[in-house]
């Protein structure tokens, strides 16, 4: 059993399920004497190296211009689903870090109003990773079986396979099989990396929305000013303790999300070329409607949550000033205005240390994607 698997937690077990069925919790423990490290190494270099390589290997190598922008689509988003895996398993440790500093404050909800607060965020939580579930689960089901729907024998994805699964049955159903072993394999890796991103982002505004109310609350009770002064402090650690979850935070999706935007704009672009100008039949329009608007979710409640987070850190500032601090102590007085100082400062939040995460990110990918879908429309003209 791993050592760094959570059963119990009290958020994240829908993102260490999937990291245990992906093989990631076996890979990053490196236990090479048990058959389940070696059954994940197996996996992800059938389906994490494998799949992309095949598909890579077949790059406009087809005579239909929809097929070579399929084969183009499925291999950047192969790619960087592989990219983002490995990234993410190589940080696990910095997952568990994360978990242990959210409990951490947790355990400062001690009023009636703050546990139903968190109770709210626990639901909120679940509410998002549903969302997740049943667009993940679409995709899989619309990337599986369109192939079904043609009448000559053909691949889920076109792609190169070391057989020829044209002529014996026996390569075309291991052909079948592996691809929609990859599909699943490199959905489940979309979702569980996609998914924590706005999950520990709720996560923080939710801590933060929590400080606020230990911030405002203070002064208004029955305590001593001494009393009072003691309970600042802790806000002010508390502070530093969100400061620091959020930038342990950005050192996990960071550059995983630089890559998921760069990636998407292109995709984006290029499912829109292909349904405006080549998709033909309802099967083909359906699917690439679907993918546009999987990707579009991809990277819009990170957006929604990093615009979220920026926000509550500043309403952080107002809400010292909330608390009854014209009755208290000069030594609290004092400890205010050094505390709203530093909520002044608000946390960094840069894909890569070079693209916001923010709602106006999603807009800037939403014209990226259409400048790259009119790009490939004037080279098809011509």
């Amino acid at each position: 059993m791993s050592t760094i698997f959570n059963k119990k937690s009290v958020y994240f077990g829908v993102i260490w399920s999937s990291y245990y069925a992906l093989g990631g919790v076996d890979l990053y423990d490196g236990n090479y004497g048990t058959i389940r490290y070696w059954a994940a190494v197996l996996l992800n270099v059938v389906v994490t190296l494998g799949f992309p390589l095949m598909l890579f290997m077949a790059m406009f190598s087809f005579e239909l211009p929809l097929d070579n922008l399929i084969n183009f689509n499925i291999s950047l988003t192969s790619v960087s689903a592989s990219v983002k895996f490995v990234i993410f398993v190589i940080q696990l440790k910095k997952i568990v870090e994360i978990e242990q500093r959210v409990a951490q404050l947790d355990r400062r909800a001690d009023t009636h109003e703050q546990r139903s607060y968190k109770a709210e965020m626990v639901r909120k939580l679940v509410m998002v990773s549903t969302v997740y579930k049943y667009i993940y689960g679409c995709c899989v089901v619309t990337s599986s079986v369109s192939f079904l729907f043609y009448k000559e024998r053909s691949l889920p994805f076109p792609a190169w396979f070391p057989t020829d699964w044209t002529t014996s049955l026996t390569s075309y159903i291991i052909a079948v099989s592996h691809q929609i072993l990859s599909i699943v394999v490199q959905v489940l890796q979309n979702f569980v990396d996609d998914l924590f991103p706005p999950m520990i982002f709720v996560i923080i505004v939710g801590q933060c929305e929590l400080l606020i109310q230990r911030l405002s609350s203070i002064g208004y009770d029955q305590s001593d000013q001494r009393a009072n002064e003691w309970k600042l402090i802790e806000c002010i650690r508390d502070h530093q303790k969100i400061f620091e979850l959020h930038d342990l935070t950005m050192e996990v999706i960071s550059w995983p999300l630089l890559v998921q935007f760069v990636v998407i704009s292109i995709d984006v672009g290029t499912a829109l070329c292909a349904l405006i100008f080549y998709a033909e039949n309802m099967n083909e329009k359906v699917y690439f409607s679907s993918f546009i608007f999987a990707l579009g979710m991809q990277i819009f409640p990170i957006c929604y949550f990093g615009t979220m987070v920026e926000y509550s850190f500043g309403r952080l500032h107002y809400a010292v000033y909330s608390s009854n601090w014209v009755d208290q102590s000069m030594s609290y007085r004092k400890s205010v205005l050094i505390f709203v100082e530093r909520t002044r400062r608000l946390p960094k939040q840069m894909a890569g240390n070079f693209v916001p995460i923010a709602l106006t990110t999603f807009l800037a990918n939403c014209k990226a994607a259409y400048s790259f879908c009119t790009l490939l429309a004037d080279s098809g003209s011509k």
